[in-house]
């Protein structure tokens, strides 16, 4: 069984090869190999056979020999060719040659008893190898058969077929070899064949899975292509926003000119540069005077619009290698990249200071600005960019000090004192949110009936470190920090809630003035946000009196006028404070509902020191109360101005002559010796 299986599987092995070869030349030698496989065996077979009949015919033991020994050989040799590493085409000549060899030995020694089982073996050999399509062997069977033929007519010509029970047996034995051979070769073939068809349909079907496939791939080609197409335009579309995200990393959007960080980036680049062989270069930070007064009263369409026609002046007169760039808010900057001398520096400073003096035109309104410069010097001033820029800041915010609209080149001193106002600006913040402000009242006494009092609400402020700080040293900073609005509302409650306390202590009814801040007036909300305090402390208007500057009508005089005109109907009165140190138009004060107009103390403490002095004052008293306004004289300080103020008929009077300003406890202490008296 083992055997048999063996064999089974080796003829299925040789079948498979033939089957699923696609290479003619593989084929082939397939082929060849299963000719050797049918042919060696058969050849042996015979061996037995010629064996058997040798010894029943009693024919010679040298015939025998030769025969089986012949056949046993050639077919032993062919069962070897199988194994051989030959080329196909010699092992087909080698096969064909040996089968002869064992045709023609049987043939010559057995010639009068099996001519007809050669031929029939003739037969077989040339059906199995046309059949095999083995050509080779066919040729070798014909040309060997004419050849046998030929030999057997002359040699052989008068020889007689004997024929007996053996040749009987012999040619069954044949026609079993026939029968044999042509169901092997069938069966074989049919496998072959079953495998081919198996072969082909499989390739049929793989031939349409293929075409499902190119269709698939086609359908997925034309999808691809359409998702390339849209991938172009999405990295169309993402290079466009990297650059329009570049463009706004270091662009101002505003003004369209470069922000801080690229001024920043062109100054390490310039210092980088620069290490070998430095050349000087300058930065000019500028700064807008007053830029939150045009935002506040024109609004901040206006602000922005003015911002763009001060950088395109500031552009179109400066040097083609300078740089342009906005740092912030109505901070700007300009970074000289040109080797310049100070004196040339300071002269393009200068124009361009002269140039944001003119006139700008905003829609219908018009506006005249002006801007703080500062001036820094790399590498003398610092070493890298954003010291650089600090110390062009600390210039400019020196030149601001100074009185604004100026020009100033950085000092290593004035590290020191923006360091200062840094601190005092934090300072403030840090009192406001802790409550460590103050008020004092400050009485303003009546010339005519000096127990009459009314009182000036006074903020006051005593920070850690530094004791008392002037009011006139951190009001301006609170106004330009954006703190003013809360504090003035502050200071308005504290003032309401003094006049309730004392009505309800003393039984007085007193006037109590609290200082009203240019900025703080031009606040938007600033009316709602008066009356509502008014209204949450349950405050009587009339008992307020609002202290106004000069400054609230500068650049829009006609809303200052109606704001005023809303807190006089809401039952406020009005005082004009500071009298003589603005713009001293007197022709304007027709234009002003006031009430109270507050000479400044400038004015009082000339008094007696001259005859010009004396009658300035009495000129204003005069006049102001032909305008049916009443006059406060602020600054009394000695007994010959006192006579002097009650002399020309001045309404009330307020300084130390008559009290500085009070506490909580002094100002009680104040009240009850004025009732008692």
């Amino acid at each position: 069984m083992i055997f048999i299986k063996t064999i089974q599987a080796h003829f299925e092995k040789i079948i498979d090869r033939i089957a699923e070869s696609d290479n003619p030349e593989k084929i082939r030698e397939s082929e060849t190999i299963l000719m050797l496989s049918l042919l060696g065996p058969m050849l042996l077979l015979a061996t037995v056979i010629s064996q058997i009949i040798g010894v029943y015919w009693q024919e010679r033991l040298i015939g025998v020999l030769i025969v089986t020994s012949s056949l046993f050989f050639c077919g032993l040799f062919m069962m070897i060719l199988i194994r051989l590493k030959q080329p196909n085409r010699l092992k087909i000549h080698l096969m064909s040659i040996a089968l002869l060899i064992g045709l023609l030995m049987t043939f010559v020694i057995y010639y009068e008893r099996v001519t007809i089982i050669f031929w029939m073996m003739i037969l077989i050999m040339i059906i199995m190898s046309n059949m095999m399509i083995q050509r080779t062997l066919f040729y070798y069977m014909i040309i060997g058969g004419a050849i046998f033929f030929t030999g057997s007519l002359f040699y052989y010509p008068k020889a007689s077929i004997q024929i007996d029970d053996a040749f009987n047996l012999t040619l069954l034995a044949v026609l079993f070899c026939i029968v044999v051979a042509s169901v092997v070769t069938n069966r074989i073939y049919q496998q072959i064949f079953v495998k081919k068809s198996a072969i082909y349909a499989n390739t049929i079907s793989q031939k349409e899975d293929l075409n499902q496939l190119y269709d698939d791939v086609m359908a997925h080609q034309q999808q691809l292509k359409a998702q390339n197409e849209l991938l172009r335009l999405y990295n169309t579309e993402i290079e466009a926003n990297r650059e329009r995200l570049e463009f706004l990393a270091y662009t101002d959007t505003l003004t369209g000119i470069p922000n801080r960080k690229m001024i920043l980036e062109q100054i390490d680049l310039l210092i980088d540069l620069n290490k070998e062989n430095p050349h000087h270069f300058a930065l000019v930070f500028i700064d807008l005077d007053n830029f939150k007064k045009i935002n506040d009263s024109m609004g901040h369409g206006a602000g922005d619009l003015l911002l763009k026609q001060v950088t395109t002046r500031l552009r179109n007169a400066m040097d083609d290698k300078d740089l342009l760039g906005r740092l912030g808010g109505d901070e700007l900057a300009i970074l000289i990249r040109r080797p310049i001398s100070d004196e040339k520096i300071l002269g393009d400073t200068q124009k361009y200071l002269n140039l944001l003096g003119n006139l700008f035109r905003l829609d219908d309104k018009s506006a005249i600005i002006t801007a703080s410069f500062g001036i820094a010097i790399w590498p003398v001033d610092a070493k890298n960019s954003s010291d650089l820029l600090k110390a062009a800041d600390t210039a400019m915010y020196k030149a601001k000090a100074m009185g604004k609209n100026s020009i100033q080149f950085y000092r290593k001193e004035m590290k020191t004192e923006v360091l200062y106002k840094m601190e005092l600006e934090n300072q403030l913040i840090e009192a406001f949110e802790k409550g460590m402000f103050f008020v004092e009242y400050q009485p303003i006494v009546e010339l005519v009936d000096q127990k009459k009092a009314s009182f000036e609400a006074l903020l006051r402020w005593k920070a850690p470190g530094r004791g008392l700080v002037s009011p006139a040293e951190f009001i301006p900073m609170a106004e330009e920090i954006g703190l003013i609005g809360e504090l003035g509302e502050w200071v308005l409650r504290q003032a309401c809630g003094k006049i309730k306390e004392v009505r309800e202590q003393f039984d007085i009814d007193i006037r109590i003035a609290v200082n009203v801040s240019a900025v703080q007036m031009k606040r938007p909300g600033f009316l709602e946000g008066i009356k509502t305090v008014i209204r949450e402390t349950g405050t009587p208007p009339e008992r307020l009196t609002f202290e106004i500057t000069e400054s609230v009508f500068i650049g829009n005089m006609e809303q200052a006028i109606a704001i005023i005109r809303d807190l006089k109907q809401f039952g406020v009165m009005i005082s004009l404070d500071d009298f003589g140190t603005g713009y001293s138009s007197l022709s304007y004060l027709l234009q002003l509902p006031i009430d109270v107009l507050k000479i400044d103390r400038s004015f009082i403490a000339s008094i007696e020191k001259g005859e010009k002095n004396n009658r300035i004052v009495g000129s204003i008293i005069e006049m102001v109360h032909g305008l049916g306004i009443q006059v406060v004289a602020e600054g009394v300080e000695e007994i010959l101005q006192f006579d002097f103020l009650k002399d020309k008929n001045c309404d009330w009077i307020q300084g130390y002559l008559m009290s500085r300003p009070l506490g909580d406890t002094a100002m009680a202490e104040y009240l009850l010796r004025q009732r008692a008296e």
